[in-house]
């Protein structure tokens, strides 16, 4: 299981996504099960941790529909 994964199935986890490494957006998209464009609004209003994005995005970070509509 990747780093990624993992971090984004622990709702503790205070690791931060690096918005710059266009890898790591694409990892962190798939792992959050959310399109690029929903996890970069939730780094825009909450910043770079991941259990803060999870909150911004609801239902554990599964919230797929989380883009601009």
């Amino acid at each position: 299981m990747s780093t990624a994964r993992d971090a984004a199935e622990n709702p503790y986890s205070q690791a931060e996504i690096d918005v710059n490494d266009k890898a790591a957006v694409e990892r962190w998209s798939q792992a959050l099960g959310v399109p690029d464009s929903a996890l970069l609004k939730a780094v825009q209003e909450v910043g770079p941790r991941v259990d803060k994005i999870k909150d911004y995005l609801g239902a554990g970070g599964m919230a797929g529909d989380q883009e601009d509509g």
